[in-house]
């Protein structure tokens, strides 16, 4: 993408970005994840900037209804999906139950304390704090989507250790 497409795009999210996101955010009824989603949204118009054509404020309508219906449906399916997997699991005895949550929450503990400083650091801002991705990249220099990398490690880390305590 040329320096030229580049302020273009600039100038668009500035125009745009705010009413993209309070779009969004009033199918999804979340704010934040709508932030999110319309950085994604940019990202994705960024990547293939080359084959875009006709009116770029008709497309990024049509783009960011198409990204909230997409979103809401993957949060469907995992919130059925969570049901249905709650459904299946027999009731247990909450003396277990709560010496599983202690132990699970020390293999999580464990492999929070492992990960590489600035992943960790990230992690503990987004998770403890609750700092958005855009948050996060604001104070520390960062961009977002290397923000989203190192928090993908951090919860990767995190499920792997969950998976070799229920593998013990």
């Amino acid at each position: 993408m040329s320096s030229c497409d580049t302020e273009k795009l600039g100038q668009l999210y500035s125009e745009e970005g705010d009413r993209l996101e309070r779009q969004i955010a009033r199918r999804t009824g979340n704010p934040s994840i709508a932030r999110d989603l319309v950085h994604d949204l940019f990202l994705r118009v960024w990547e293939r900037a080359a084959g875009l054509s006709g009116s770029p404020a008709a497309f990024l309508n049509r783009s960011a209804r198409n990204i909230s219906i997409d979103h809401l449906r993957r949060e469907k399916v995992r919130s059925s999906h969570a049901l249905a997997t709650l459904a299946r699991q027999p009731q247990q005895d909450p003396a277990f139950e709560a010496v599983s949550a202690r132990q699970s929450e020390e293999a999580v503990r464990r492999a929070i304390r492992a990960l590489p400083e600035t992943t960790r650091r990230l992690f503990l801002m987004n998770r403890a704090e609750g700092l958005s991705f855009h948050e996060i990249a604001a104070r520390c220099g960062m961009s977002e989507r290397n923000v989203a990398k190192h928090m993908a490690k951090a919860v990767a880390s995190c499920a792997r250790a969950l998976e070799d305590l229920r593998n013990e």
